[in-house]
């Protein structure tokens, strides 16, 4: 689990602050800090809910797009 953390953390800090995806986050959380979401700082059930959100895979750009796919194939392996 750390591992997966450690990634969606990394993912989520070389995405586009201004970007379409990571608006998204800030609404789905709305409970969230800025500064965590920022940060990438998510529980397991955060993590696990953007894995499963479909929207979430649409609202974002190529490159973001490639490394949450990475991501989630990761994390279906562990």
């Amino acid at each position: 689990m750390h591992i997966k953390l450690g990634f969606m953390k990394n993912c989520v800090k070389g995405m586009d602050k201004i970007g379409h995806g990571f608006e998204y986050m800030r609404n789905k959380f709305p409970n969230v800090s800025d500064a965590k979401i920022k940060e990438g700082i998510f529980i397991g059930p955060q993590i696990r809910e953007l894995m499963q959100d479909k929207q979430f895979d649409e609202d974002r750009n190529e490159t973001e797009i490639n490394a949450w796919l990475h991501l989630r194939g990761f994390a279906r392996t562990t």
